[in-house]
């Protein structure tokens, strides 16, 4: 597919090639790729609590118990409560995981790149033939 600007760019396998990357990252550190997207995400928005990962993330309230789990049990993440509800709490990085900012910025970096490229494949007619 040419790329919007003129030069040969094949989308489906720079996708695939991100998502390579992730899972290599995400294989590295002991987690799924799952979970390293939540934390990712928790390291980008800061503290959230479950319900507003079930949000960002697309997952079913249970699947982000069992991931806030694996992350806590990791050491990437923890729960802190709030108030004296013991059923609300956030979820934090936990600051040994904050050594991780650096590939999270260099993903965040190749994000934009490919946001930038989607918005412009998104803007070009469909070549229905």
């Amino acid at each position: 597919m040419p790329h919007p600007e003129g030069e040969t760019f094949e989308f489906r396998e720079f996708t695939l090639q991100v998502v390579r990357h992730q899972q290599a990252i995400a294989d590295r550190l002991g987690i799924n790729l799952t979970d390293f997207k939540c934390l990712g995400i928790l390291h980008r928005r800061g503290a959230l609590t479950p319900k507003e990962l079930v949000e960002e993330m697309g997952v079913s309230p249970a699947a982000m118990t069992t991931i806030i789990d694996r992350l806590e049990q990791s050491g990437f993440a923890k729960r802190k409560r709030e108030g004296q509800d013991r059923r609300s709490f956030t979820v934090h990085a936990r600051e040994e995981s904050h050594k991780l900012r650096l590939i999270f910025g260099y993903l965040q970096k190749a994000g934009k790149v490919l946001n930038d490229v989607t918005s412009k494949l998104l803007r070009r007619p469909l070549d229905k033939s």
